[in-house]
């Protein structure tokens, strides 16, 4: 748009307010006169309605494409309230994007990489090359980017094409090159990577689909997962002495997508990863 729109809408806008005088002058005169002898007062409000439809036309239905300086913000639509006084509608401040249409009511074009170590601001939407859509969650803070859709997703959700074991604690078993290959010590909290064996879990995950094998502990007891810091004292599953058995639960993740797991008892236990969230 430009400023020829912007001084249409300021004229309009004057035009509205001598409409809104002349509302209340008829007012007062019936108040003083009697009843009114002409439809005169209803023309007013109707010509008063024409021109605020002609504003809000102008500011949300114009024919031109809404455009932006470089790195400048573009805002199209507005808020509509309602005068006491009259019962005008009145469009006032720009507050959001407005869109109408046949087939679409937005393009947003898909270029360059995931957005994540760029700093943003709260509300700003991104779409990438690989068609995936972003939304920033912080203002001027790096890598608070959350996916909110794309090609690969379920939701927010990304489900592999198959599990991926990332980490399995019996000596000789794949994937033989992640360490430690020893059961758990009762009450030590182990780091896993769930990025390790080609999984396809990105380091700025967010949260991952994990599945939970137990296989032969020495005593009853349970295992936790969790992302980070202490021991949250929660469990993830329940098993009965040399019980092979699983669960499947969602972590969140911590740092560079690991996951903490604890068993009370010494035992063997097994990761795949199922999908993840970003």
């Amino acid at each position: 748009m430009d400023g020829r729109i912007e001084a249409r809408k300021v004229g309009l806008e004057a035009e509205i307010a001598t409409l809104k005088a002349m509302v209340a002058g008829e007012a007062e005169s019936e108040v003083e006169a009697g009843p009114p002898t002409s439809d005169r007062r209803g023309m007013v409000k109707l010509l008063a309605a024409s021109a605020v439809g002609a504003v809000a036309g102008v500011a949300i239905f114009n024919a031109e494409p809404a455009a932006a300086l470089t790195g400048d913000a573009m805002t199209v639509g507005g808020s509509f309230t309602t005068d006491t006084d009259s019962g005008l509608t009145i469009f006032g401040t720009p507050v959001g994007l407005v869109a109408d249409g046949a087939s679409a009511n937005a393009l947003f074009p898909g270029s360059g990489p995931a957005p994540t170590s760029n700093f943003g601001a709260v509300g700003l939407l991104y779409v990438d090359g690989a068609g995936d859509w972003w939304a920033s969650t912080a203002d001027g803070t790096q890598g608070l980017w959350r996916k909110l859709a794309g090609p690969s997703t379920a939701g927010q959700v990304h489900i592999l094409p198959a599990p991926v074991r990332v980490y399995d604690s019996r000596p000789g078993l794949a994937p033989t090159s992640v360490l430690p290959k020893v059961p758990t010590v009762g009450n030590s909290p182990r780091t896993i990577d769930t990025t390790g064996n080609g999984s396809g879990v990105p380091v700025d995950a967010n949260a991952v689909l994990i599945n939970l094998t137990i296989t032969g502990p020495q005593t009853p007891g349970y295992a936790s997962a969790w992302a980070t810091g202490p021991f949250p004292g929660t469990s993830s599953i329940n098993f009965a002495a040399q019980q092979s058995i699983a669960a499947t639960t969602v972590v969140g993740c911590g740092p560079s997508a690991t996951i903490q797991i604890l068993a009370n008892t010494v035992t063997d236990f097994l990761i795949d990863v199922i999908g993840f969230s970003q």
